[in-house]
């Protein structure tokens, strides 16, 4: 059902013609990229040219989101926040030409985090306001406790960083206020840095502004307010027509959130989908209370993860605006760890539990598709991307006695999920971030006192399944040109891992090491870490989230990033896919034999049929009994056109079958009771399968739960479960 909104703007645009609509929409778009590359060449932080951390977008007079870069979804919600909540505190007639606004508090101006800082520039044709320019981006530092604008031992969001309210002017009708940028390199240890990209953000702007006036005077003000309002009521449209296309029902889930900074427990991350009627519901209620450390979710980024999740799904290949986001309702109570308030402090709660809400949103979402009747909207469910920035924030002076901040971006380099019909990206980034660019070792090493020492994907990341999931990076570097640097770290997803979908399993965790004492030329020379005396370094697992840590020049810094769930059973790979991914190292020797079930004969080749016996037994293994029922070979003799190849749960007016042996297996809400359920540790089951994951603490234990077809051994569903009671947790 679409609104009565949406008809009346069809029906006052149907004078204009789709190609005119097409063309400005598309003329827009190029706009926020021009923005974009004028933002890169302007500033100098590597974050930004690099790393491509920012946004740039356009908006209506009133708010909405007219066009949008590709760099960074997740400041789609933080973008929208800052327009809106500008206007709520300057009124329309107190905006002139020339004028910008620049904020980052994430209580008030909706901003991610405080380091993402955003620039706001009124756009006005003639005496009109017809619009805005926005643009943000991560910045190197903004005061507080910590250097890089990460503080895991904050307690509240006053020690986090310099907190700026929508409304504070930093351009006057072209002219730089002065009392405010003398406030803002005041209290930062980089002046320069910050006040250089302060000014790219604002040429950004003045882009957007330029060719926006450009385009209406072109076209004339009265066909082009026109056009955009026929341009976003047909995305509303498309967006209205696949949420129709998904079952009415209510869908929910839970999320874990790792440790909050002082704290070594888990926070819970519940949300709840409603479909009805063409429209989504996301209900954050139930989320744990807001806590005392620095991973708290802002409402801005809170909207922006819930987008990221639900663009690549439902709203892939339709344009970005607010037609998109029209149909959708997000609330979450003030107060809990989802919408958090003063003094809560939020430093990093949008790669921590803005990242969960994005693998919450992803499962919800799943949940939806795969009872579509569609096959377009099937094949959108995935396995579970890894989401896990795992930060390594490093200052200190060089040889020079210059102060450097070297934020390594690398950290987005975890591996993504697997899909309905490939394996997983291997150091994909964000599904937040789907623009981001990992930056090359080599310019990491001109712009900072480091040396890498190696950079590669890590198989023991990649969650195993029909489909793998993409495995995560694995680097390690030292000081260079600096005697001591001290290290701000954070591994939002080391215990809790991405789950895989439809029977695949889950990916690795994050870890950050230190070898202390490693003499850099016996490396150099043998590839391997040693101390000058040649014995084996010490090393030191860090804790998930720690501050102030310090790294001398011959200690070496070494992280892993997670990676990303499978899709499907990996009884049902393709033989020959586990042959190369073992002739790559993609997978050991015994994870081929024990997880996919393939033996291989002397020639590396797949031998079948001692392959189909592997298969076999494993399956009797996991049902303590022989199979009642066969099954295909592989995903090729078990796949249809009416659900996601490696999805084996069939969905038929409310009764569920296994696809792969066709066995019924009861109604929606009851299937499980037929099935075959496991629980074991999940981080000493995972290692058996190839996969590190950190173990569990004490206070609650996290469970690897699998579902199997108690008929033909098919695993349907794979899981990370947390169970936090501790009197029952022996008898699961």
């Amino acid at each position: 059902m679409k609104s009565n909104y949406l008809e009346s703007k069809a029906q006052e645009a149907q004078n204009i013609d789709p190609i005119t609509t097409e063309v400005v929409r598309m003329r827009l778009e190029n706009v926020v990229k021009e923005m974009g590359i004028s933002m890169m060449r302007s500033s100098g932080s590597p974050v930004i040219t690099e790393a491509g951390d920012f946004n740039t977008a356009l908006f209506t007079a009133d708010g909405r989101v007219l066009a949008y870069s590709e760099f960074v979804q997740l400041h789609l919600g933080s973008g929208q926040t800052a327009v809106r909540n500008l206007l709520k505190v300057v009124r329309p007639e107190e905006l002139s030409p020339g004028d910008a606004f620049i904020s980052n508090d994430p209580h008030t101006a909706g901003s991610t985090h405080p380091p993402d800082i955003s620039v706001v520039t009124p756009i006005f044709h003639g005496v009109d306001l017809v619009g805005f320019a926005q643009s943000q981006a991560h910045f190197m530092d903004v005061g507080g406790m910590t250097a890089g604008g990460f503080a895991p031992s904050a307690r509240d969001c006053f020690s986090e960083a310099l907190r700026l309210p929508p409304g504070v002017k930093i351009l006057d009708k072209g002219h730089v206020v002065e009392a405010v940028r003398r406030i803002l390199v005041n209290n930062v240890r980089l002046p320069v840095v910050l006040w250089n990209d302060v000014r790219s953000l604002i040429a950004s702007n003045n882009v957007g502004v330029r060719r926006t006036i450009d385009t209406i005077d072109e076209v004339g003000f009265e066909r082009y307010s026109a056009v955009i309002e026929r341009s976003l009521a047909v995305t509303e449209s498309v967006m209205c027509d696949r949420i129709l296309a998904l079952p009415d029902g209510v869908y929910e889930g839970v999320e874990w959130q790792e440790h909050n900074g002082h704290k070594d427990d888990l926070f819970k991350v519940a949300g709840k989908l409603t479909v009805s009627a063409g429209r989504l519901s996301f209900d954050f209620s139930g989320s744990s209370p807001q806590t005392d450390g620095f991973v708290n979710c802002s409402y801005g980024a809170l909207i922006g993860s819930v987008y990221s999740a639900l663009i690549p799904t439902l709203a892939w290949d339709i344009p970005l605006n607010a037609g998109v986001l029209a149909p959708v309702d997000i609330f979450a109570p003030s107060g809990t760890i989802v919408n958090p308030v003063p003094p809560a402090p939020v430093s990093n709660g949008h790669l921590e539990v803005g990242s969960r809400v994005v693998r919450l949103v992803t499962r919800l979402l799943n949940m939806a598709c795969e009872r579509s009747s569609s096959n377009i909207i099937r094949g959108r469910a995935q396995g579970i991307w890894a989401d896990s920035w795992t930060g390594g924030i490093t200052s200190g002076n060089d040889k020079q006695g210059n102060f450097f901040v070297f934020f390594n971006m690398d950290g987005g380099g975890m591996g993504s999920g697997a899909q309905s019909i490939c394996d997983g990206l291997d150091g994909a980034g964000l599904m937040t971030q789907i623009g981001n660019i990992l930056p090359d070792v080599e310019m990491n090493e001109l712009f900072y006192p480091i040396l890498y020492l190696w950079k590669r994907v890590e198989p023991k990341t990649a969650g195993a399944g029909t489909y793998r999931g993409g495995m995560g990076l694995d680097y390690a570097w030292l000081p260079h040109g600096a005697e001591q640097t001290h290290q701000t770290v954070f591994a939002p997803v080391a215990r809790v891992p991405a789950s895989g979908y439809g029977g695949g399993y889950p990916g690795g965790g994050s870890a950050q090491r230190v070898y202390a004492g490693v003499d850099l030329a016996k490396f150099l020379g043998t590839g391997t870490l040693q101390t000058r005396e040649g014995a084996n370094p010490p090393v030191n697992l860090l804790e998930l989230n720690d501050e102030g840590r310090p790294l001398h020049s011959n200690d070496v810094f070494h992280q892993t990033i997670a990676g990303g769930g499978g899709f499907g059973d990996p009884l049902l790979r393709e033989p020959d896919d586990v042959a190369k991914d073992l002739q790559d190292g993609y997978v050991s020797s015994e994870v081929a034999f024990d997880v996919y079930g393939i033996v291989l004969d002397e020639a590396g080749a797949p031998d079948l049929d001692a392959s189909r016996a592997r298969r076999h037994a494993l399956r009797t293994k996991r049902l303590g009994a022989e199979p009642g029922r066969s099954v295909g070979f592989a995903r090729s003799t078990a796949s249809d056109e009416t659900h996601p190849i490696g999805n084996y749960l069939s969905f038929l007016n409310d009764q569920v079958s296994c696809r792969a042996c066709e066995a019924e297996l009861g109604g929606v809400s009851s299937w499980r009771k037929q099935a075959v359920i496991k629980h074991t540790n999940a981080a000493e089951s995972l290692s058996h399968r190839g996969v590190d994951v950190r173990a569990s603490n004490d206070e609650k234990s996290i469970l690897l739960e699998e579902v199997f077809c108690a008929e033909c051994g098919t695993a349907l569903s794979v899981d990370i479960v947390v169970d936090d009671r501790k009197e029952e947790r022996l008898s699961l």
